[in-house]
């Protein structure tokens, strides 16, 4: 190799290190003013934080232009919406918290503003700095027809990577009609949140004695844990007489033991409609047709309602077996 070529191919290495060094700086900056705006969020200093986002995002309209599109998303008003669109308003504007205007439209449950957004090109899914999405905004609040929008373009029933669950969201706030909806959709009815369990733990939690037997009917497994506490344990101590009932209904065992080898029994208050329940129970074993359809749905598993329909069985019998007319 010639002292020339030497040389050339030192000079392009130490440019190809003189930029990499370069671009490395340039994303050290971005992920340093990220860290900045998270900490100003967290500690409320919405001025510092909205300076730092300019800074990321370049001047993409001011703040309070693009915050007047997220004012009438929220507020629910369309007309308002669809002028300020037309006008070339960001419709993917963050704020600091990295809340878009179609979070707040979910959030508000208003259905006309969301489909504007969706059909001016907003990000279907997106998350908010606490892991919230559209979808999940929408379960909270309850609003079928959005969560139907939303499921209908193509978004997952299920959560994303550091994303909240749409059906915990939507259990949390004992939202039946969207708890439906999602598992119509294919929600997974035992999808596990680190901090709440299951969403059967959820609704037994919170005395919501519908979506208890939405979740038990779509297949959720009645004895699932979490940290040892059954869901009967769960109703048992929230004291909830209804979700207890639907629970044992649905096989639920009443011996279970938790971490300390209480029964669900031991967790109830003396002289409690509850305890009264748990002991009848205790001293009565189901009877035979029951012990006959619990086992049928345990070999059948999670897709029992897919299979049951090639059971050769009366209808009447299909219909027991699927407890639609359990009350």
């Amino acid at each position: 190799m010639s002292r020339r070529d030497y040389d050339f191919e030192r000079d392009v290495a130490v440019n190809l290190i003189v930029l990499a060094a370069l671009l490395c700086f340039r994303l050290l900056i971005k992920v340093s003013l990220c860290l900045f705006q998270y900490v100003y969020v967290v500690r409320e200093n919405r001025k510092e934080a909205k300076r730092i986002n300019a800074l990321l995002h370049g001047n993409i309209g001011s703040y309070e232009e693009s915050y007047l599109l997220h004012d009438a998303a929220a507020n629910g008003q369309a007309h308002v919406l669809r002028t300020l669109i037309e006008q070339g308003a960001n419709v993917n504007f963050r704020t600091p918290d990295w809340c878009m205007p179609l979070h707040e439209a979910c959030l508000g449950g208003h259905y006309r503003c969301a489909q504007a957004l969706i059909k001016a090109g907003a990000k279907l899914n997106p998350r908010t700095i606490d892991g919230d999405t559209p979808l999940t905004f929408a379960c909270s609040r309850g609003s079928v027809s959005c969560v139907k929008l939303l499921l209908n373009h193509g978004i997952s029933p299920d959560p994303g990577l550091f994303t909240k669950s749409p059906l915990h969201e939507a259990c949390f706030n004992g939202r039946h009609e969207v708890v439906e909806v999602l598992i119509d959709a294919g929600a997974d009815v035992e999808t596990v949140d680190s901090q709440y369990g299951s969403p059967l733990h959820v609704v037994c939690s919170r005395n919501y004695p519908e979506c208890v037997e939405l979740l038990l009917r779509a297949g959720a497994n009645v004895d699932a844990t979490k940290n040892y506490e059954t869901a009967l344990h769960v109703a048992a101590k929230a004291g909830s007489p209804e979700v207890v009932q639907v629970l044992l209904e649905y096989g639920a065992n009443i011996n279970a033991k938790d971490i300390s080898k209480q029964r669900p029994l031991d967790l109830t208050d003396p002289g409690s409609e509850v305890r009264k329940i748990l002991t009848y129970r205790d001293a009565h074993p189901s009877h035979l047709m029951q012990l006959c359809r619990l086992r049928i749905r345990h070999l059948l598993g999670k897709e029992r309602v897919k299979f049951v329909q090639l059971l050769r069985l009366p209808p009447l019998l299909q219909d027991y077996v699927l407890y639609k007319f359990f009350k």
